[in-house]
């Protein structure tokens, strides 16, 4: 590392400027440096670590979202916790968010490489709103990506999930 007056320059393998040092680079046959203000007397403090990674190239998934293995996940998780629940909206409001977060890390634990995951629950009255539709709409490749539905009802209120599991090539 060397130095200049109170700027420290870390060299780094034909790296662009960081967005951090604003486009402060010096450029020293051939190399690039990234400019980092050092603390007084410090010879360590201002030091950052860029990581670089390679792009690989990969357009298909190892292992692909199972929709099956979600929806019974899914499907688990709402009877747990809502088979003897009746239905109050101020407390299905809090609940809808804790089931996503629910499902959404038993997902996880399953481990789709680079599948970007989004969890919806909703959760409603039978006896306020019985006739509710829901629908959604996605742009996405249909080789590679896929959703997991389920829904539970008990004798006061619905439940629906939503997994949705999209490829990020």
């Amino acid at each position: 590392m060397a130095k200049a007056g109170s700027v420290a320059l870390k060299r780094t393998r034909n790296a662009a400027p960081s967005l951090r040092t604003h486009g402060a680079t010096a450029v020293d046959g051939g190399d690039n440096f990234d400019v980092h203000s050092m603390a007084a007397g410090s010879e360590t403090a201002g030091v950052r670590r860029n990581v670089v990674y390679e792009n690989s190239y990969r357009m298909d998934p190892e292992q692909r979202f199972l929709a099956f293995e979600v929806e019974s996940i899914a499907n688990k998780v709402l009877e747990d916790k809502l088979k003897d629940l009746k239905y109050d909206q101020t407390v299905c409001k809090q609940l809808s968010q804790e089931l996503a977060g629910t499902i959404m890390e038993k997902t996880k634990a399953l481990a789709f490489k680079r599948y970007k995951l989004v969890t919806v629950v909703t959760i409603g009255s039978l006896k306020e709103r019985p006739g509710m539709q829901l629908g959604s709409r996605c742009l996405w490749n249909h080789k590679t990506d896929n959703f997991a539905t389920t829904k539970y009802s008990n004798g006061s209120l619905f439940a629906v999930a939503n997994v949705y599991g999209v490829y990020f090539e």
